[in-house]
């Protein structure tokens, strides 16, 4: 079994994982120490384990994963079943390569799209050759509220939710819809300038604020949820075959 962790700017994620298939996961605001071993105390026999962190990360915590006979703290040098061809993979986010590598385990030999929706928007892309290209990066919908209110005398900052009008009525509506709406056409319209370079794109939507975009995107995409934890485990299984050589 394979220990995996996720510290992402908005919380902290960890999972076990019997080969490809996750059997436990929590989800914390801040992890500490104690509630990461809590977790784990019903699994003694996990001998590896994986993190990837984009935060400041407790050094009791770093010093305690070090313990597992195999721990990896995913950086652009760790080993990776995908080619990295961005051309600066030491600027590569963590989460934006774990991503890719989770979306192209579920679809092997085929273009790949991943669509991860949280504090941003980040698209990425693995050819039919696994071969990791790259994509974008693009506010999310909560920078995109704030934004509009820290940058302006009067705008309000609004809260997204499901309800979002075309015509807003008043302030709070008009922003909902500029924002909601625009998000949505902006995810659509990349996906269709991907769809039209790549054939036989298979796509995956997933991050924390996806739940607002899968009714408004069209067909022929698939909602897979931590897929950045499904991608570190691949990681960490491929670091253990490779070892095992």
């Amino acid at each position: 079994m394979q220990f995996v962790l996720d510290f992402g700017n908005s919380y902290q994620k960890c999972a076990l994982f019997k080969q490809s298939e996750m059997i436990a996961f929590e989800r914390f605001e801040k992890a500490t120490l104690t509630q990461l071993q809590e977790f784990l105390n019903p699994y003694p026999e996990v001998k590896s384990c994986i993190i990837s962190s984009v935060i400041h990360t407790e050094a009791n915590i770093l010093e305690w994963l070090k313990t597992f006979p195999m721990h990896i703290e995913l950086t652009s040098e760790t080993i990776i079943p995908i080619i990295n061809k961005y051309s600066t993979p030491e600027t590569l986010g963590k989460d934006r390569l774990a991503v890719a590598v989770g979306a192209a385990s579920l679809a092997p030999h085929q273009n790949v799209l991943t669509v991860d929706i949280g504090t941003a928007i980040k698209f990425d892309l693995v050819n039919s050759h696994g071969e990791y290209l790259g994509g974008s990066i693009s506010p999310g919908l909560y920078l995109r509220f704030k934004a509009l209110h820290n940058f302006t005398a009067k705008l309000p900052l609004v809260e997204y939710n499901h309800v979002h009008n075309l015509i807003g009525t008043n302030t709070e509506t008009s922003i909902l819809s500029g924002v909601m709406n625009g998000a949505i056409a902006e995810v659509n319209g990349l996906i269709a300038q991907y769809r039209s370079q790549f054939k036989d794109l298979q796509i995956f939507l997933t991050g924390g604020e996806s739940i607002y975009f899968d009714k408004y995107i069209k067909n022929n995409i698939f909602a897979v949820a931590n897929l950045v934890l499904i991608g570190l485990n691949e990681i960490l299984i491929f670091n253990e075959r490779t070892h095992s050589l």
